[in-house]
């Protein structure tokens, strides 16, 4: 009986949830950019909403984080007819807060401000750089994941996404 038990230990600590079939296991992988792409930031037309994220409501607006994508600028002045009037690319926004006319939000780990005089075309007035060094790319946003290693030849990683993958070399 005390072998059963050592035996079945073994063959299920040697299992691994994550795999799926044929050495594929769902693991994160990195979404990159372009140094460039990362660093262009400015307003567009409205677009619809895929990766929803925190929400500040300023006046008559709502502002509604896309994840690692950009910003919603939402007209809410009627609130049974609420409406996206523009949206503020910025890759890898995450955060955001609004006072006396002024957006800031995150742009990787710099810190961006948006004059919302005219909100249908904010201006960005000002970038301080490497302001959130622990708004790190570097690793998929849970512990205990099966990844692919990021590769810096490959651009700048703005998020990571769930994907079937062959043999991936990290885990964290």
């Amino acid at each position: 009986m005390r072998y059963l038990y050592l035996l079945l230990t073994i063959l299920l600590s040697s299992c691994d949830p994550h795999m799926i079939d044929n050495g594929r296991i769902t693991a994160y992988v990195p979404i990159y950019v372009s140094k460039d792409e990362a660093n262009f930031i400015g307003a567009e037309t409205a677009k619809p909403t895929v990766l929803p994220g925190k929400i500040y409501a300023y006046g008559t607006y709502l502002f509604q984080v896309e994840q690692n994508h950009g910003i919603h600028i939402i007209d809410n002045s009627n609130p049974q007819q609420a409406h996206k009037i523009s949206f503020l690319n910025v890759p890898a926004a995450s955060e955001l807060a609004v006072k006396s006319g002024f957006l800031y939000t995150n742009n990787l780990d710099d810190l961006v401000v948006f004059d919302i005089s005219d909100i249908v075309s904010p201006r960005l007035v000002n970038r301080v750089e490497k302001v959130f060094p622990q708004i790190s790319q570097e690793y998929p946003p849970v512990n205990g994941a099966y990844f692919e290693c990021v590769d810096p030849s490959k651009g700048v990683v703005v998020g990571w996404e769930e994907k079937l993958v062959e043999n991936p070399k990290c885990r964290r």
